[in-house]
């Protein structure tokens, strides 16, 4: 793994982070310094966070392109490669010639599949762990990043980019459902840098149903709010994370 001969300050500051984000999900980041925001992403999860998201957009994109169909002179060269490195034929399995020859073939093999599902049941993957890369809702800068963990049943969010508010507001962070409805008040964060929030096990499994994350601007003393009534400052897409 290469390692890194300077300062990873400047990845701080979303205007650069951010930028490098884009080039390496459309594959324009290169080379060494390819290699080197790979391990930046590593050990920096909101580096991770924020090129996962822009993938994620880039992909929407794809369907929007006009079909292509390629010329003759590439498949006759697809042809070729795959004719060129094509491996050498293998031994029948032992397996098969038994079964297949005294024509139980098929029937036998789903009474295979049969038994390593029975003792092997297959179970849908929970995540491990939730992020968002948090845009501001008017100019659109990723100015924050959210984790939300079971390990530890922790949401950390870490505001790399200070919000400007009054001083009778602060900021509260809202988990809104993808089906729409009631959104779950998660609580106060700070108006820049990390904080945490302990959640609890209700709350982690209602992480599954959640769409967006909104940060909002609500009057100080109002911890009776059960929905946002001020300005949307920030909003992210939840999406799983491991």
């Amino acid at each position: 793994m290469p390692k890194l001969t300077h300062s990873a300050k400047r990845y701080q500051n979303p205007e650069v982070f951010e930028q490098l984000a884009i080039e390496y999900a459309v594959g324009a980041l290169q080379g060494r310094a390819r290699k080197r925001f790979e391990v930046l992403m590593d050990t920096h999860f909101y580096l991770r966070a924020t090129v996962d998201a822009y993938e994620n957009k880039f992909a929407n994109l794809v369907e929007l392109l006009p079909d292509a169909q390629p010329s003759t002179k590439v498949w006759n060269n697809i042809d070729a490669h795959i004719n060129a490195s094509a491996p050498q034929a293998e031994k029948e399995p032992w397996w098969k010639s038994i079964f297949f020859k005294q024509g139980l073939g098929l029937a036998a093999m789903a009474l295979i599949v049969s038994a390593v599902l029975l003792f092997n049941p297959m179970t849908e993957h929970e995540p491990g762990a939730y992020a968002a890369v948090m845009e501001s809702g008017i100019s659109g800068e990723a100015m924050a990043v959210t984790k939300i963990q079971k390990s530890n049943m922790k949401l950390s969010i870490d505001i790399m980019k200070k919000v400007e508010v009054a001083d009778d507001m602060e900021l509260t962070l809202w988990c809104h459902p993808k089906k729409g409805g009631m959104p779950m008040k998660m609580g106060t964060v700070s108006k820049s840098g990390m904080t945490e929030i302990t959640i609890s096990k209700e709350e982690w499994n209602n992480m599954k149903n959640v769409g967006i994350l909104a940060i909002s601007a609500e009057k100080k003393g109002h911890a009776e709010t059960k929905q946002p009534t001020g300005e949307i400052i920030l909003k992210g897409q939840l999406s799983s994370a491991g």
